[in-house]
């Protein structure tokens, strides 16, 4: 599969999900070209997805003349596949206008959430949009490890210029704007919340607000010595929130652009509701919400309340949001680790290796681990043990070669902070070990489940290794990722493309050191 097209025109929040479909399709074929059709205003924020060769755009009120224009262009691409994420009658145009081999469609659920509004049949367990949008990569016959929304910064977007620029100190961002009137939490009651949180908290509040909306709190003595940013630009706000401790949004883009660079977000969902797919799914996200009988009252949050009041909003309290975000602030990690692969770049590649006695380190492994330790991060080993799932080992036998390993560490002055290992293949031959799991590498679950217990902050970590699935781990959580030329690294280096190939390192002392130089965050 050389050439890929995916189709998403609207809205910021839905562009933003569909960031770890693409990545799961660069994961799955990583010689393809993937090119992005969209809207000519999302066109930044869909630059920033890893996996996203090309952004192709239509005006953002394109005419059927304007977008057929677009399409023909298209064409002379000759795509393989295209990957529709809209289900929408102009995404269908476009994907019957281009040629292609393989056409496939996420599921939209239209009966289900319209059975949802009103309370109808609300379901209760339904899939979230990032699942059916996955399910396009599992119809292409790729497994799908990426779930949550992922952008990458550049090194100009952190440049924020000085009128948006909030400073070194730590911040909470609050966001009152949402596409809908009707969606859009009482902003006298952001004020208040943003008041109690000045005052209870050793964080500033910084605004990030429309025209319209600052017109509103401008005269607010409340807020008055507080930051407000007016129409920042996306790119930039994404770099502002990301350095936040909390974002808290209304269900909104922005709330979704939190998720994606790594911010817990407190979100407020008043009309709509989470059974409808667009909640949003970072690690830390807390949703604050009240089980109104009429909820939800319309897909999108357009329609106008029927009722003598918003209960479904004016029953979230300043209080309540408050407690929340403090809750969130103080339970999230902000320490950084180094997550470093076992076999092949701590220790020599030896094959399912069984005997304790065979561990033996690369060379320069141990001064690396030390130097990690001294430059203030966690040192975190993540290995995937498939020969468990494969028969060739059983449980005991690993975890004897961790133990050995650590022991040997320690005599050399190096602490690990956290070991995990995934038993897992779904080719394998023992059944309760052959399963597609969630956290062998490149899936996410074993270092979020390190961030949970040890209080790591992904974004800021290093991922190492000599495989593949090391690299991709890091796109996956959004960290800085590295190859690295020990084990099976000189053999997968020869995979690497063009800018990739400068991921790669001789081995883990010189990837520390790079580190070390380069004062990556």
């Amino acid at each position: 599969m050389k050439k890929i097209l995916v189709i998403r025109f609207s809205s910021l929040g839905d562009v933003i999900l569909t960031s770890p479909t693409v990545l799961n399709l660069k994961i799955a074929f990583p010689d393809s070209n993937i090119t992005f059709l969209t809207k000519e205003r999302f066109s930044e924020v869909v630059q920033r997805f890893p996996g996203v060769d090309r952004v192709v755009t239509i005006a953002n009120n394109a005419t059927g003349r304007q977008l057929l224009r677009v399409l023909f262009e298209l064409e002379n691409s000759r795509f393989d596949t295209i990957v529709d994420l809209h289900g929408s009658l102009r995404s269908w145009f476009a994907r019957k206008t281009i040629s292609a081999t393989h056409r496939v469609v996420y599921e939209k659920r239209r009966l289900e959430r319209f059975l949802s509004i009103g309370r109808k049949r609300l379901a209760s367990e339904s899939p979230h949009t990032i699942d059916l949008y996955n399910g396009c990569v599992t119809q292409l016959g790729a497994r799908a490890v990426a779930n949550r929304p992922v952008m990458m910064l550049t090194g100009e977007d952190h440049r924020v210029p000085k009128q948006f620029d909030p400073g070194e100190e730590p911040y909470i961002v609050i966001a009152p704007g949402a596409a809908h009137p009707v969606k859009q939490w009482p902003l006298e009651r952001f004020v208040e919340t943003a008041q109690t949180l000045s005052a209870d908290s050793n964080r500033k509040i910084v605004w990030a607000l429309t025209e319209a909306d600052a017109a509103v709190i401008g005269g607010e003595s409340a807020v008055a010595d507080q930051v407000k940013l007016i129409n920042c630009p996306i790119p930039y706000l994404g770099a502002i929130i990301e350095r936040a401790d909390v974002l808290v949004a209304n269900d909104s883009g922005i709330a979704h652009l939190g998720s994606a660079v790594g911010t817990p977000v407190v979100a407020l969902f008043g009309p709509t509701h989470p059974t409808l797919g667009f909640s949003p799914r970072g690690m830390n996200d807390r949703i604050v919400q009240v089980d109104e009988r009429c909820r939800p009252c319309s897909r999108h949050g357009k329609r106008s309340c029927h009722r003598d009041q918003r209960y479904c909003f004016t029953q979230i309290t300043p209080s309540t949001v408050a407690e929340t975000v403090q809750a969130v602030a103080e339970s999230s990690g902000r320490s950084r680790a180094f997550f470093v692969d076992r076999d092949g770049t701590i220790i020599k590649e030896k094959h399912f290796l069984a005997d304790p006695d065979g561990v033996e380190f690369e060379e320069g492994a141990v001064e690396a681990l030390r130097l990690i330790g001294e430059m203030g991060y966690k040192i975190v080993i993540l290995s995937n043990q498939s020969g468990v799932a494969r028969g060739k080992l059983d449980i005991a036998q690993v975890e004897q070669v961790n133990a050995r390993l650590l022991e040997m560490l320690i005599g050399e002055g190096v602490e690990v902070d956290g070991l995990y290992y995934c038993p897992h293949h779904r080719d394998g031959v023992r059944r309760h070990y052959a399963i597609a799991c969630d956290c062998r590498k490149p899936a996410a679950g074993m270092p979020e489940e390190a961030a949970r217990q040890l209080g790591i902050d992904l974004r800021r970590s290093v991922v190492v290794g000599d495989k593949l699935a090391d690299l991709n781990l890091g796109r996956v959580i959004g960290a800085r990722s590295f190859l690295v030329k020990t084990g099976y690294g000189a053999e997968q280096f020869r995979m690497l493309r063009g800018s990739e190939k400068e991921m790669a390192c001789e081995n883990l002392l010189a990837v520390v050191k790079k580190v070390e130089l380069t004062g990556l965050q």
